[in-house]
C-alpha cells in the first residue's frame, strides 16, 4: 500500500511538474529529464524518460527507459509548417521501428485522415474523420490494408 501511495505521488508530482508549450519556447528549453530515485536502493538516479523539443515547443524525440533504467523505446515526432503533427515513428530498444503512424490535415487545420504501419513499414489501417458545417467532427471511419471497412466511431455534441 505504501509503495503504491508513493508511487502515485511521483506520478502526481511530475505531473503537475510538466511544462507548456509557451514555456518550452520562452525559456528556450530544449530538453526535459526525468528521472526517479529508488526508494529500495541505494538511492541513486535512475533515467525515466527524456524529451527533445524543437524552437516552437514540440516534442519532436521521446525516449522511455525501463525501470533500470536501460533504453526501452525511442520515438520521432514530425510536424508541418503549421506545427500540426504529421509522424510518429516508434523505435525498439535496437534501434528497430515498431510502428508509425501518419497524419494529414485540411484546410481548417483539422486532423482529417491517419494512417498506421508496423515494423515493415506496411499499412495496417487508415482513418478518415469526417465534419459537419461548424467544423465539429461527425465519424471516423477506420478501414484495414485492404480498404475494408472495419469501424465507424460516430461522434455527436449536445448544445
Amino acid at each position: 500500500m505504501k509503495i503504491c501511495f508513493t508511487w502515485c505521488l511521483m506520478v502526481c508530482i511530475s505531473v503537475s511538474f510538466a511544462q507548456s508549450k509557451k514555456e518550452i519556447q520562452k525559456y528556450k528549453i530544449k530538453s526535459l529529464t526525468e528521472s526517479f530515485q529508488s526508494v529500495n536502493g541505494d538511492g541513486t538516479l535512475v533515467l525515466d524518460m527524456q524529451e527533445r523539443y524543437d524552437k516552437n515547443g514540440n516534442v519532436v524525440e521521446k525516449i522511455v527507459y525501463d525501470k533500470t533504467g536501460q533504453l526501452k523505446q525511442r520515438t520521432v515526432l514530425k510536424y508541418n509548417n503549421l506545427f500540426d503533427k504529421i509522424e510518429e515513428t516508434v523505435f525498439d530498444s535496437m534501434g528497430k521501428q515498431i510502428g508509425r503512424e501518419t497524419y494529414k490535415y485540411d484546410s481548417f487545420g483539422e486532423k482529417s485522415e491517419e494512417a498506421k504501419y508496423n515494423s515493415n513499414d506496411e499499412l495496417i489501417s487508415k482513418s478518415v474523420y469526417s465534419f459537419n458545417k461548424k467544423q465539429l467532427k461527425t465519424a471516423r471511419k477506420t478501414f484495414d490494408a485492404k480498404g475494408n471497412l472495419i469501424q465507424i466511431k460516430i461522434y455527436t455534441y449536445e448544445f
